[in-house]
Order: C-alpha cells, then sequence, then structure tokens
C-alpha cells in the first residue's frame, strides 16, 4: 500500500459471471464464466496525483511476489494515458492462490477530477436502476458493446468495475484521492 495511506473501507464480495466478462474486468475475471470471490480495499491519502503515478508505476515494474503483469502493452499504455486525463490510473495483475489464477487490480483515483471529467455520467449510471427494463436492456447492451461493461455490471459493486466505481463516493467524503485494490480468484 502507498505509504501514508489510511483504509478507509474494505469488504468482501461474491459474484456468478454468465459469460466472459466486459473488457474492463476481464483481466480479474479472466477464467470466464463461474462465481468468484473478491475482496475490494478504498485508502485514502492526501498525497498529489503524480507521486500515486509514480509509486503504480514503480509497482508495475516490479509486481508483488508472486505476481505477474496481466496486462500490459502499447494498447495497455495508451489506455492507461487516456485514464489519467480522467484521474484515474491503474495496473492489473495475476498469480496463483492455492491452485488457483488470482486477479488483482490496483488503481489511483483522484475524485475531483473525475467528478470534472465525467461527473454528470457517474451520475445518470447511479440512476439507472430505476429505469424500467424494457428500456434499461437495450442500454445495457449498446453500454457493453461499446465499453466492455454493461451500465448494470458498473452499478453492481460486486464486481471490479462496480467496485471502482463505489469507492468514488468513499473517497469524495473522504476529500483526497486514493488507492482502491480489488482481487478476485475462481471457486
Amino acid at each position: 500500500m502507498f505509504d501514508g495511506a489510511n483504509v478507509l473501507a474494505a469488504r468482501g464480495w461474491r459474484t456468478t459471471v454468465k459469460a466472459q466478462p466486459g473488457a474492463a474486468d476481464s483481466a480479474i475475471l479472466s477464467q470466464g464464466a463461474g462465481t468468484y470471490d473478491g475482496h475490494d480495499v478504498v485508502a485514502g491519502t492526501q498525497a498529489m496525483m503524480p507521486a500515486l503515478e509514480a509509486w503504480l508505476d514503480d509497482l508495475d515494474a516490479h509486481p508483488p511476489s508472486g505476481y505477474r503483469v496481466a496486462v500490459n502493452g502499447n494498447g495497455v499504455d495508451a489506455v492507461r494515458t487516456h485514464m489519467r486525463t480522467l484521474g484515474i490510473d491503474f495496473a492489473v495483475f495475476e498469480g496463483t492462490d492455492q491452485g488457483k489464477r488470482h486477479g488483482i487490480a490496483v488503481m489511483v483515483v483522484d475524485p475531483q477530477t473525475v467528478d470534472e471529467k465525467i461527473g454528470p455520467m457517474l451520475g445518470m449510471i447511479g440512476r439507472f436502476s430505476h429505469v424500467p427494463s424494457m428500456l434499461r436492456d437495450p442500454l445495457d447492451a449498446q453500454a457493453k458493446k461499446q465499453t466492455g461493461f454493461s451500465i448494470t455490471e458498473a452499478t453492481n459493486p460486486d464486481t471490479p468495475i462496480g467496485a471502482a466505481i463505489a469507492a468514488l463516493d468513499q473517497l469524495r467524503d473522504f476529500g483526497g484521492r486514493g488507492i482502491v485494490v480489488i482481487d478476485a480468484v475462481k471457486e
């Protein structure tokens, strides 16, 4: 964990994936359909994003013992560069836990930048569950096609992308930047 960060929340979750997960979750839920057990930890810090990004770059260059970088290359570098402009950076690792593949995503987040860049969209996502199913299903399908995850998945805190979005509220309340660690292992 980043030196000086304080854990704000930690929780376990369990989700069943019926099909290949979307692009956003596929590195963690990399084994496709099945039931996954996971955890997410949200930590807050007053450190500035450049310090957090440097820490994450070092973690990416020197993965935790027993883990390797799960996603890398020019495509991931381009996504990370774009995400940094939105106030988010990430690294994804995989290893083995008791003979099973174990995925871990580490994100650093600046909630103020996220709110400035995509805040209105996040507000709409939060109200999505109130939309009638006959209207929600086509929107979910279109979002999944364009982004790799449905809006329903983005609002479900028992998915990696949903846990990351849910962490934003905790970080806003904290009043600083944060680190979100999400891990999962398939049963």
